[in-house]
């Protein structure tokens, strides 16, 4: 791999997760709603995820597109090996029940969904998780493992990539709950090695969707208390 290529990409991480820290992972754009109990304004959530989309999606994407002029499926947009993929995608949906045991944690309920407006209503919650899915999971992806890991993966090799990108989105969960720290430095390594052995960002962002999603409903339906 070219090693201008390496030293551009490591170049993007650095501003691109700290702005993402700023306004995505919940750094800032709290409001207080008792003592110990933090929440998010609808509106400052669809700013995260408009954000989101341009940080780590629309910029990463035009780079390559006018610098880097690399094939897609250089940094992962491929189905990739589907064998593998769909494997990887079935035995991960037994650890919905560990989502379910994690949700009644009151700091889980208390962060999920990130803001409770939309809970007003059930239809308006499936077009939040929606909107969730294309404008935070899909840019999220798309980035970390696909551009970061996948791409230094040709000059660092599967596990130095792979550490790397851990290490960082581990450190992008630090204001989360501790379940969910544990839980970003497991999935850290368990996608990244998906991802590698894909070659493909598409079945780890299907697992991260089923992981965000259903804590989103485990959380809403604990917070309401239907369970």
């Amino acid at each position: 791999m070219d090693k201008s290529l390496t030293k551009e990409i490591l170049l993007i991480t650095i501003p691109l997760s700290l702005l993402f820290a700023v306004y995505g992972m919940d750094f800032i754009g709290f409001y207080t709603s008792s003592p110990g109990e933090y929440s998010r304004s609808l509106s400052n959530v669809f700013w995260g995820f408009a954000l989101t989309t341009i940080g780590l999606f629309v910029f990463p994407f035009l780079v390559n597109h006018f610098r880097w002029k690399k094939p897609q499926d250089y940094f992962g947009t491929t189905l990739g090996n589907r064998k593998a993929g769909l494997f990887f995608t079935l035995a991960y949906l037994p650890a919905v029940i560990i989502l379910y045991i994690n949700a009644k944690d009151p700091s889980m309920i208390n962060t999920y969904p990130l803001s409770k407006d939309v809970l007003s209503s059930w239809s308006f919650f499936i077009l939040y998780e929606l909107l969730y899915i294309v404008f935070y999971y899909i840019p999220y992806e798309y980035f970390f493992r696909g551009v970061l890991q996948l791409g230094l993966s040709r000059s660092w090799g599967r596990w130095g990539s792979i550490a790397f990108v851990t290490v960082l989105t581990t450190a992008l969960h630090a204001t989360k709950p501790l379940p969910e720290i544990a839980g970003a430095a497991f999935a850290g390594l368990l996608l990244g090695y998906i991802a590698d052995r894909t070659q493909s960002w598409f079945y780890p962002f299907i697992i991260h969707i089923v992981t965000g999603v259903s804590t989103d409903i485990f959380c809403s339906l604990f917070y309401l208390g239907v369970l």
